[in-house]
C-alpha cells in the first residue's frame, strides 16, 4: 500500500514537472517562429507610434522572461489570456471550439476503440485464415492514405458529384428556425464524412494491436484450462479479450489525446470549427495567446490521460509499483 501511495505521488509529481516543461518551452518557441502580431494591423493607415502603442498594450515590449512569468501567473488563475486576433477571452473564443471538436472526435474515437478491439480480437482468433490476411490488408491500405487524401476523395465524389453530403462545415448557414431534432440532424449529416474518414485513418492501429494480443494468447495456459474446463469458444474469446485489452487501451489513451487537438486535417478538409482549425488560424496570425491555449490544452489532455491509464494500471496490478521501486 506504502508503495502504491509513492508510485502514485512520484508520477503526479512527473506528469506536473512535464507540464511546465511542455509550457515553457511551448512559450518560447511559438517566440522564435518570425512574424509580428501587430503585422495583421499594419495597412499603411497606422503610424508608427500607433503601432508602438498596440505592442505595448499587449506587453510585447516588456523582456521575453517578464513576458513567461506573467503568462504563467495568469495560467495559475485560470487567465488564458485576450486574443490578439479576435479582441476576446481566449476562454470565451476556445470553449465553443472545444465542444465542436468533442462533437466529431468524441463519438469518432469511441466507434475507434469498440470496432478496433471487436474487429482486431475476430482476426487475431482466425490467425493463418484468408479472412485475417484480408483484414490486414484492409487495415493497412486504410491507415496508408492521410487523412487529406481520404477526405478530399471522399467530398469529391460524395459531396460534389454526387451531393450526398454537404461540402463542409458544422451545421447549414441559412437553415434558421430548426427544431433540436431538425438541428441534430442537419449536425449529423454534416458529420457524417468527417466521422467516417477519421474512423478508417484510425480504426488500422487499434485493429493490429488487438490482433497482436490475441496470437500473443491463444497459447497461453490459462486459455489451454478454460478450453480443459468445457467452455464454450465464445466464452474464452472473451476471456481473451479482457486479458488483451490493456495494450489496446495504452495505445487509445494517446490516441484520444492527439485526436482531441491534433485531428487539424480532419477539421481543415471538411471546414470543421473545431479546436484543430483554431490552432492552425491562430499560429498563420501570430495570435499567441490563443495558440498557446490551444497547444497547450493539446498537450495537457494527452499527458494527463498518460497518467490516468498509469494509475488504472497499479490499481489493477500493484506489482508494477513494486517494480518501479525496485527499478529506482
Amino acid at each position: 500500500m506504502i508503495l502504491q501511495g509513492r508510485y502514485v505521488v512520484s508520477r503526479v509529481l512527473q506528469t506536473i514537472l512535464t507540464l511546465l516543461v511542455v509550457l515553457t518551452l511551448m512559450f518560447f518557441l511559438f517566440r522564435l517562429v518570425p512574424g509580428d502580431p501587430t503585422a495583421m494591423y499594419v495597412s499603411g493607415r497606422l503610424a508608427p507610434e500607433e503601432i508602438e502603442a498596440i505592442r505595448e498594450a499587449w506587453g510585447l515590449n516588456d523582456p521575453i522572461y517578464i513576458q513567461y512569468f506573467r503568462y504563467v501567473g495568469n495560467l495559475l488563475k485560470g487567465n488564458l489570456g485576450r486574443s490578439f486576433f479576435y479582441r476576446d477571452d481566449v476562454v470565451a473564443i476556445i470553449t465553443p471550439r472545444i465542444f465542436n471538436t468533442l462533437i466529431l472526435m468524441g463519438p469518432a474515437m469511441l466507434a475507434t476503440v469498440v470496432l478496433g478491439i471487436m474487429a482486431g480480437s475476430y482476426l487475431g482468433w482466425k490467425h493463418g485464415s484468408k479472412t485475417e490476411k484480408a483484414g490486414v490488408i484492409f487495415s493497412l491500405l486504410a491507415r496508408s492514405f492521410p487523412v487529406f487524401v481520404s477526405g478530399v476523395f471522399a467530398m469529391m465524389f460524395l459531396s460534389f458529384y454526387l451531393d450526398l453530403f454537404p461540402l463542409g462545415g458544422m451545421r447549414t448557414v441559412e437553415a434558421k428556425g430548426l427544431t433540436w431534432w431538425q438541428e441534430f440532424l442537419d449536425v449529423a449529416h454534416h458529420m457524417a464524412l468527417p466521422f467516417v474518414v477519421t474512423i478508417l485513418y484510425n480504426v488500422g492501429d487499434v485493429l493490429m494491436i488487438a490482433r497482436t494480443s490475441i496470437i500473443e494468447l491463444i497459447g497461453e495456459e490459462f486459455l489451454s484450462f478454460a478450453r480443459a474446463r468445457g467452455l464454450s469458444p465464445s466464452k474464452i474469446r472473451r476471456i481473451a479479450v479482457r486479458n488483451a485489452i490493456i495494450p489496446v487501451l495504452t495505445y487509445s489513451t494517446i490516441m484520444i489525446g492527439f485526436a482531441f487537438g491534433g485531428q487539424v486535417l480532419v477539421e481543415v478538409v471538411f471546414s470543421w470549427p473545431g479546436v484543430g482549425r483554431l490552432m492552425v488560424d491562430s499560429v498563420t496570425r501570430h495570435d499567441y495567446p490563443v495558440a498557446q491555449a490551444t497547444f497547450f490544452l493539446m498537450a495537457m489532455v494527452v499527458i494527463v490521460l498518460n497518467l490516468v491509464m498509469d494509475l488504472i494500471y497499479v490499481y489493477l496490478d500493484p506489482r508494477i509499483a513494486s517494480e518501479d521501486s525496485t527499478r529506482r
